[in-house]
């Protein structure tokens, strides 16, 4: 369900009952000063809604960012809406409370409002973040750990740990497969990018969308970003970089 509301403009409602920004600050490819500067920019520019991952290397800095924020007394932590991810290498059911406690201490916080498992792959465990082609031959099929890994994610949520979860870069098929056990249905599917006519990534998908009420990051935010930018270019005036390669780099890793 769509809504308006808060600072950040319009917003989801998770199947948690939780609202999610409709638009965030992806972080990838972004570290040192220049990611701090990046969060706060966008929390004066008023983003509630900030994407990490382990895997990114950067959430100290966004941490960082955060903390200054909080303790300057004009942004609370309830006002933030922080998604992390559980990348390939450590999602071992027995690594995944750990994995998620080294998130909380990066960012400087107790728990996150959302939780997704990066890839449906699995790596040798790695405390590393070196992104899979630099792991290319400890691939192992995922379907065998899907299940214990998700059981492990619930135990998240139930344990106060984060408040909601679900899945990024899945394919339809491994979707289909997860629901066929989950007790806690995801509440938020992050695809892949895609141009038009790439990906059928869309309500009309059943497999996808049928009584599960999914939340689709990266899609429709693009075309109100593009047409923003086309306004402004039109006008003369500067164009945010982050604003208009948010979708890319937010939905690729």
């Amino acid at each position: 369900m769509k809504g308006k509301g808060g600072a950040a403009g319009n917003y989801f409602v998770l199947n948690t009952g939780a609202k999610i920004p409709a638009i965030g600050l992806g972080t990838w490819q972004s570290g040192g000063d220049l990611c701090i500067e990046a969060v706060k920019t966008a929390l004066d520019a008023g983003y509630r809604h900030f994407d990490c991952s382990h895997l990114y290397g950067n959430e100290v800095e966004v941490g960082e960012a955060l903390s200054e924020a909080f303790e300057s007394g004009g942004i609370n932590r309830e006002d933030v809406f922080l998604t992390s991810k559980l990348y390939c290498t450590t999602n071992s059911s027995k690594r995944i409370e750990n994995t998620v406690r080294v998130s909380f201490k990066n960012l400087g916080v107790s728990y996150l409002d959302l939780y997704l498992v990066h890839w449906p792959e699995s790596f040798a465990f790695s405390d590393a973040t070196d992104p899979p082609w630099k792991s290319a031959s400890e691939y192992r099929q995922f379907s065998n750990r899907l299940k214990p890994t998700w059981k492990a994610m619930e135990a998240l949520v139930e344990s106060g740990l984060v408040r909601a979860i679900g899945v990024s870069n899945f394919s339809v098929r491994q979707i289909e497969e997860l629901l066929q056990f989950a007790n806690i249905v995801p509440a938020v599917n992050q695809p892949v990018f895609c141009r038009e006519g790439a990906l059928n990534s869309s309500p009309s998908n059943k497999a996808m969308f049928k009584d599960n009420q999914w939340i689709l990051a990266n899609l429709e935010p693009f075309n109100l970003l593009l047409s923003l930018s086309k306004k402004l270019n039109s006008q003369a005036h500067c164009v945010s970089t982050i604003c208009i390669e948010l979708p890319y780099l937010h939905s690729y890793c």
